[in-house]
């Protein structure tokens, strides 16, 4: 069995996370609608003023699992946590305990500043998805409904 490492990005890490991107949103039946590329990644999460930060699980020099997360604030709350955006682990890896390894990392950078909270949204769509946050201790809250405006 392979040894598993979870560390953070770094710039170096951008084709590795653009390939699992790419893997989630054909897992998903979505290939067509991601937009993001390389560079995008480059640009937003490794400049002097990153819109995202990312962990991933690496086999050797492969990376085999991947979170992409950010920074909010909730005034409801009055505190701050994370959104994760994207939670993947490549299909021969699953079941290995790798997304709540990943989701574990993503919440201690979480409480390095303060962050006291993890929210994401999953498909409805992925049952497994939701069983697995579910176990987790994630809660669905049914009187939210995600709105996006494009611009």
């Amino acid at each position: 069995m392979d040894d598993i490492i979870i560390r953070p990005a770094t710039v170096q890490d951008v084709p590795m996370m653009q390939k699992l991107l790419e893997e989630l949103a054909a897992a998903l039946g979505k290939s067509e609608e991601i937009r993001g590329t390389e560079s995008d990644l480059e640009r937003f999460g490794f400049s002097d003023h990153p819109r995202f930060e990312a962990v991933l699980a690496c086999a050797g020099p492969n990376a085999v699992g991947l979170a992409v997360f950010f920074y909010e604030y909730s005034t409801w709350r009055g505190f701050p946590g994370v959104y994760v955006q994207d939670l993947y682990v490549n299909s021969r890896y699953r079941g290995r305990g790798l997304g709540r390894d990943l989701l574990d990392a993503v919440k201690t950078e979480a409480r390095r500043w303060g962050g006291r909270y993890v929210k994401l949204t999953v498909y409805g769509n992925n049952p497994a998805a939701l069983a697995f946050y579910r176990q987790l201790g994630f809660e669905i809250r049914g009187d939210e409904v995600v709105l996006v405006l494009r611009d």
